[in-house]
């Protein structure tokens, strides 16, 4: 079939990944049909194809359809021949958005799939092309409907993959992947510890839960010459990313996000949960220094972030309000004295106001003078690092200590557990014997779990409290170190370094009609 007027045609192909470039819908064969049309219809072909291997969604990345982009602005076709609308892209916006700029400077689109017979070049008008908008409806809505297939049988399998304790994607830094092709030709993949990235997790925990902070740790790494798993350079939120991601304890997780995309906190915010399932793999890092780093974390909240951490106040972060318990903010007032007598010095004074009256008009403006808090601040400080007994008392009273009776329990009942197999034969025993009845084995058998599970929350409760306890030891030998090292560090410290060593010690700090409170890290 020739059309009576003349089109210039050009041709776009394109496969998601270079691994599906060798396979049924490969470049050549997309190449091959749209020759063919182009030939039945007596169409002249103009320019070589243009050809992506580049996911639909990778816009900016697909340089073949920029190309095209480029040459339909100079005007050297009149008709862009697909195999299908989807090779446009499978997303349904994507794909009417990059026709739509095509339709802009009057360049038509026909597809194989769902041909619509192009108009005249010269006498073309995009809004008038009813049909043709009718089918480039209907086949983006199909595309979509078969994209969301082929994603959700993707996430069928990986999701059985990762209840199978198998890391379903790239394995995390610190980790490596050995794969092989087994007896059956089929490819096998093994996750295995890399143990020269390892040591640098290590020391990320390590230094993390000792009080450092993200971006220090970073600019370390970089001074170190380690090299990050992407660029050039190591940043913060790599190491917030790995702090937070419980695959370096040996678990595998699905449908969880670390990042902060707009999706993912819509999936927080509606409370959606992910798969955790024991791995396979080997843990790099154990779960108590784990647990201990999220702690941290949480401890430190946002008392290092934002406006927080550019506010020239010593206890922006971790002071708060005692009357309503919002933070507080810092503020520097000029006193222009000379004005009302000669004689008079200008002065500058320092406050902390309440943020509640700032920002919301719920409570009274001012909390205290700067110079008031931060002093009775340090002061406690200096008396706990001059003062040992002052020291000891605050340690003896938030100490967590295992009592006796508590380990007499646990003894008793760890040595009635360790006999449970021994009793469990001797009931099977007398029943196959013929000694008991099914109904008194049964019986048996009952009492025998009932203790099982007695003694199981005894010995639960104990471990419990002896992690509590080394979790406990660990803070205290920090907190110790900070105090040891405050006086020193403090006098050879700039604003933010003080901050920082302030936020080691202290937790929070409550202020307000003249009263203040502190809560110690320890």
């Amino acid at each position: 079939m020739e059309n009576k007027f003349k089109i210039r045609a050009v041709i776009y192909g394109r496969v998601s990944t270079k691994e599906q470039a060798d396979g049924k819908e490969s470049i050549p064969d997309q190449i091959r049909v749209c020759k063919k049309a182009i030939a039945d219809h007596g169409w002249e072909l103009v320019e070589e194809p243009y050809i992506d291997a580049e996911s639909g969604h990778l816009m900016e990345e697909r340089l073949g359809f920029q190309k095209l982009m480029q040459d339909a602005l100079a005007y050297k076709f009149d008709l862009v021949i697909v195999k299908d609308f989807d090779r446009f892209a499978r997303n349904k916006s994507l794909a009417t958005k990059s026709r739509d700029e095509l339709k802009k400077i009057f360049i038509q689109t026909y597809s194989l799939a769902t041909p619509v017979e192009p108009r005249d070049p010269k006498l073309y008008d995009p809004t008038d092309d009813d049909l043709g908008i009718m089918v480039e409806g209907f086949s983006d809505t199909m595309n979509e409907i078969e994209r969301n297939k082929i994603r959700r049988r993707m996430t069928m399998g990986k999701v059985a993959v990762a209840k199978a304790g198998k890391i379903p994607n790239n394995v995390p830094y610190g980790y490596k992947i050995i794969r092989w092709i087994d007896d059956k030709n089929k490819v096998q993949r093994k996750v295995e510890v890399d143990e020269e990235n390892a040591k640098t997790i290590r020391w990320i925990f390590e230094e993390y839960t000792k009080g450092r902070g993200a971006l220090s740790i970073a600019f370390a790494l970089t001074e170190k010459g380690i090299k990050p798993p992407r660029g050039k350079y190591w940043r913060a939120q790599a190491i917030k990313y790995m702090l937070q991601n419980q695959t370096y304890t040996g678990k595998v997780l699905w449908g969880w996000r670390h990042a902060d995309y707009a999706k993912n906190k819509q999936r927080k915010l509606r409370d959606h949960k992910g798969i955790v399932e024991d791995g396979i793999h080997k843990a790099i890092i154990p779960e108590e220094i784990f647990k201990l780093a999220q702690k941290e974390k949480r401890i430190r909240g946002n008392s290092q972030k934002g406006r927080a951490k550019q506010s020239r106040g010593l206890l922006t972060g971790i002071a708060k309000c005692i009357r309503c318990g919002s933070g507080v903010t810092y503020l520097t007032r000029h006193h222009n004295r000379k004005k009302k007598n000669p004689k008079w010095n200008d002065t500058t004074t320092y406050e902390y106001l309440c943020g509640g009256y700032k920002y919301s008009g719920i409570c009274q403006r001012r909390i205290m003078s700067a110079t008031r808090l931060e002093d009775f601040v340090l002061n406690q400080i200096r008396n706990l690092v001059n003062n040992p007994t002052a020291r000891e008392r605050l340690i003896f009273d938030r100490n967590i200590a295992i009592t006796d009776n508590l380990e007499s329990d646990y003894k008793l009942a760890a040595k009635h557990l360790a006999d449970i197999d021994r009793r469990r034969e001797r009931v099977k025993e007398a029943y196959e014997a013929g000694i008991d009845s099914i109904d008194v084995y049964a019986g048996n058998m009952k009492r025998l779990e009932e203790e099982v599970t007695k003694y199981h929350v005894v010995t639960d409760d104990y471990q419990f409290k002896v992690q509590q306890l080394n979790e406990r030891r660990k803070e205290l030998e920090k907190f110790t170190k900070s105090l040891d090292d405050f006086n020193t560090l403090w006098d050879s410290s700039e604003l933010e370094e003080r901050k920082h060593v302030l936020r080691m010690i202290v937790k929070e700090i409550r202020a307000g009609n003249g009263k203040i409170e502190i809560d110690f890290r320890f």
